[in-house]
């Protein structure tokens, strides 16, 4: 296996199409909703909010896409990550179907967005094969099969007969194939909301960080060092990235590590060899959760999160993501990584996004738990919805008490090292796979 993976500059910062100019606040502004972070979440609720003729102010620490949104793997895939739909059920009783088809619908509601609003962001929306290597699983992968079709959803049934269709390795007995998944550039996804948000009338603000947060009478002051915001609403929308701005905020969940990799852009016909549809994969039940697709490029892209312990050096992750693809592609050689990076995810105790009324028109949203492009785009747009209606019974998602995640500011190695692997092995055990 040939190597070298170099620590440098996101690949997707350096691909992604510029984004429009966000200058950092100066001065003192007014506004209906100041949002505390530019990621998706933040973005597509002041969109929306703009849309509506709501004035909309976001600040931003770096600039839009700088943290998770812009760090992630580009999938948009519209599934739970952790969970089956029929746990969904059993944790929001009626509920259930309308938090279920907030995620199955929310993978079309990016591809809806960039086309309505003609984001440049190396979008395609061929699909998403979510597979199983274990014989053991395929019981559990047909049940949220199942389910999702019953909800009527677009997903299609992947058996072992039919594999080589999607992707040239023997190595998995199933799979679901769900339609309106697929793949894209999640730094130009999130520098085009920022861009439309703008265009909307929304202001957005970068090198802006969120200093202070405090009751100014019957309105919220949001402080940045050029500046400040008072507005009616607040939405703190700043995922994995602590900040002190409200008691017990960055002890709701823990920080995981995620890596992702890019060899440079490889011939189309080797391309076309391993995944002929240009598929997006996700392999969840993998210990690292571990992915793999090409970009608009060419490039081959790859990693993981959860598990990969205190060495998330290249040379770590060089070897184990090498030694995966040798596993299921041993006719495609030698793979030469050209690039590398890191990004952080907000995971919370039961691995599920929420949000959370922190005090009066004050709202939070955390824990996308690696779902960040389709799931933190659609519970953006409901907290939209419900900012607007005033009508917090709006959004798919109810609003439930602030979590608690014991030792969370322990570090990302207790996340990935005990927390994540023991909450699989329960969620396993639950279920009997």
């Amino acid at each position: 296996m040939e190597t070298r993976l170099p620590i440098e500059p996101v690949l997707w910062a350096k691909t992604a199409a510029p984004g429009m100019p966000v200058p950092p606040l100066e001065g003192d502004v007014e506004a209906d909703v100041v949002i505390v972070g530019a990621g998706y979440c933040g973005l597509t609720a002041a969109l929306h909010l703009a849309e509506a003729g709501r004035s909309v102010v976001v600040v931003e620490a770096e600039e839009p896409g700088f943290g998770g949104s812009g760090r992630n793997n580009g999938h948009c895939v519209p599934d739970w990550t952790w969970q089956e739909p029929g746990e969904i059920d059993a944790r929001f009783g009626a509920r259930g179907d309308r938090v279920n088809n907030l995620q199955g619908d929310a993978a079309d509601l990016v591809y809806t967005l960039i086309r309505d609003h003609q984001i440049s962001c190396e979008a395609v929306q061929s699909g998403t094969l979510t597979v199983v290597r274990d014989e053991s699983s395929v019981a559990g992968l047909r049940r949220k099969f199942e389910h999702w079709d019953r909800l009527g959803k677009r997903v299609r049934w992947v058996d072992r007969d039919t594999m080589g269709d999607y992707i040239a390795s023997d190595a998995f007995p199933a799979a679901i194939l769900f339609e309106d998944g697929g793949h894209l550039n999640p730094m130009g996804f999130c520098r085009g909301l920022a861009g439309a948000a703008i265009k909307a009338g929304a202001q957005v603000h970068g090198k802006s960080p969120a200093t202070k947060l405090e009751r100014a009478g019957e309105r919220w002051r949001v402080t940045t060092p050029g500046g400040q915001v008072l507005a009616k609403s607040v939405l703190l929308a700043t995922n994995a990235h602590r900040h002190g701005l409200w008691p017990g905020l960055d002890s709701s969940y823990y920080i995981v590590r995620a890596v992702g990799v890019a060899t440079d852009p490889l011939p189309e016909e080797v391309r076309r060899k391993v995944l002929p549809r240009d598929n997006n994969v996700q392999e969840l039940h993998h210990p690292r959760y571990f992915y793999f697709y090409f970009d608009g490029e060419g490039r081959m892209l790859t990693g993981g999160n959860a598990g990969l312990g205190v060495d998330q050096s290249p040379a770590a992750v060089e070897s184990w993501v090498g030694a995966e693809l040798t596993r299921l592609f041993p006719d495609l050689g030698p793979i030469r990584f050209a690039h590398y990076w890191q990004g952080l995810l907000d995971m919370t105790p039961k691995r599920f996004a929420g949000v959370h009324r922190l005090s009066d028109n004050l709202y939070t949203a955390i824990g996308f738990s690696g779902r960040g492009v389709p799931t933190a785009t659609a519970v953006g747009c409901d907290i939209a919805t419900m900012l607007i209606t005033g009508d917090e019974d709006a959004m798919a998602l109810p609003l439930t008490p602030l979590p608690h995640a014991p030792f969370a500011r322990l570090g990302t190695a207790l996340a990935a090292n005990v927390v994540i692997p023991f909450k699989r092995l329960m969620g396993k055990l639950s279920k009997g796979d």
